[in-house]
């Protein structure tokens, strides 16, 4: 039997700009599914890039999901 390994909720975005927020993004990507939330802080679970040396945004970030599907339609929204 084949297992099916999609459980990956977390989504990797590039092309964001430079003018965006963990909150923007979150409102944003929230129309495709529920963003997981950091239980410890109550943030919503998105990860934004910055350049190690000049410490600005690369217009990179991570985006976890609740769920895989939503992961997936949000893949497939953008392809």
């Amino acid at each position: 039997q084949e297992q099916d390994n999609s459980d990956n909720n977390t989504i990797f975005v590039q092309g964001l700009g430079d003018d965006y927020t963990v909150d923007s993004v979150a409102d944003f990507f929230k129309q495709i599914g529920i963003i997981k939330v950091n239980k410890k802080t109550g943030l919503p679970m998105i990860n934004l890039y910055t350049d190690r040396e000049t410490g600005k945004l690369k217009g990179e970030a991570t985006v976890s999901f609740d769920d895989p599907p939503s992961a997936k339609a949000a893949i497939d929204w953008f392809d």
